[in-house]
């Protein structure tokens, strides 16, 4: 695996120029023309930069309102990190210290000891040489992400959403969901001969799975891997939905339950998904934003209660036959039980 962090130290040139120099348009397009920012359009759908020149050559003086959106789904994206970006533009030594600390950390031979660490993530030899880290100045939203053949990170989440000590982790975390991708394929292709019942069962593999080997996370039922380690590194939402566990187990089994009896449509799943277990303002009361979403902390309740009681190889092979989880589930603890009816 490479790191790929050339377009951050271009970045933080131009915008530490921004007080003294003018706008120039020609070498935001060369800059945004990077492979690295190249790969952030194609993720986020872009079908220009131009709303991105536009932005970042009038940075100091636009007005909020004038804005513009990122796309048709992630409008405020560029409005809701302006004051990261003018942060960046008047503390450029602030996010270059940042960018070094990170290309120390991921250099070559620590890249191959997470690698290692992976390995024991899954039945066989992991097989993610070929694939690149990837971290920018993001544009865009999200922090750290799968796409193509990479994992991205966003230089502006690191000592925010985590710190330096937890990164490691985080990049785990993606490189785990590398690794899936390159075990199933296309999701749609693995996943079109699953029943409905196999199909909500499995969506709950991703980031269970990852949170259980990358991130050393602990639920209500489902124990830390390494007692050594703290617990729940770098996904601090769990202590608010470890809290939550009984709400999501009953949403669950009711939904099991009426995926055998025929009363819920794949449509009204998919929406349970959006609306429930991957959002993150669920709980407005105790924390207003989610990092993580109740998905990550269930899948993790579900898969890593087998693992704990069966060890990989029945873990893989509920992965494989999503159905079969509901058995093993209920053969692992006594508390809680999955309806078979």
């Amino acid at each position: 695996m490479e790191l790929r962090i050339s377009s951050v130290p271009i970045m933080l040139e131009y915008l530490s120029k921004t007080n003294t120099a003018p706008a120039n348009k020609v070498l935001l397009r060369k800059i945004f023309d990077h492979e690295d920012y190249q790969f952030e359009v194609g993720r986020y759908g872009l079908s220009s930069v131009e709303p991105l020149v536009s932005y970042f050559s009038n940075l100091k003086n636009v007005n909020f309102k004038d804005i513009p959106d990122l796309s048709v789904e992630r409008k405020s994206a560029l409005r809701d990190k302006h004051n990261l970006w003018l942060d960046c533009a008047s503390n450029p030594q602030k996010y270059y210290n940042r960018y070094e600390k990170v290309t120390h950390l991921l250099c070559e031979k620590n890249i191959q000891s997470l690698r290692y660490k992976l390995s024991a993530a899954f039945p066989n030899e992991v097989c993610i040489n070929d694939a690149s880290i990837i971290s920018t100045l993001s544009f865009g939203p999200s922090f750290g992400y799968v796409y193509e053949n990479a994992l991205h990170l966003d230089l502006f989440g690191i000592e925010d959403i985590c710190t330096i000590e937890e990164l490691p982790y985080i990049i785990l975390h993606e490189m785990h969901h590398l690794q899936i991708q390159k075990l199933i394929g296309s999701y749609h292709s693995f996943t079109k001969k699953f029943s409905l019942l196999e199909d909500y069962i499995f969506r709950f593999t991703g980031e269970g799975l990852a949170i259980k080997f990358c991130n050393n996370a602990e639920g209500v039922i489902s124990k830390r891997i390494d007692n050594h380690l703290k617990a729940n590194i770098g996904i601090p939402a769990m202590s608010v939905l470890n809290n939550h566990f009984k709400e999501h187990f009953n949403l669950f089994n009711d939904t099991i339950k009426r995926i055998k009896h025929n009363s819920i449509t794949a449509d009204e799943i998919d929406e349970q998904f959006r609306a429930y277990w991957w959002n993150p303002y669920l709980y407005k009361d105790e924390i207003a934003f989610l990092n993580q979403t109740p998905i990550y902390s269930f899948g993790n309740e579900i898969f890593g209660c087998i693992f704990d009681a069966f060890g990989m190889k029945i873990l893989f092979e509920c992965f494989y036959n999503p159905a079969r989880s509901i058995e093993y589930f209920n053969k692992a603890n006594c508390e809680y039980f999955i309806s078979e009816v």
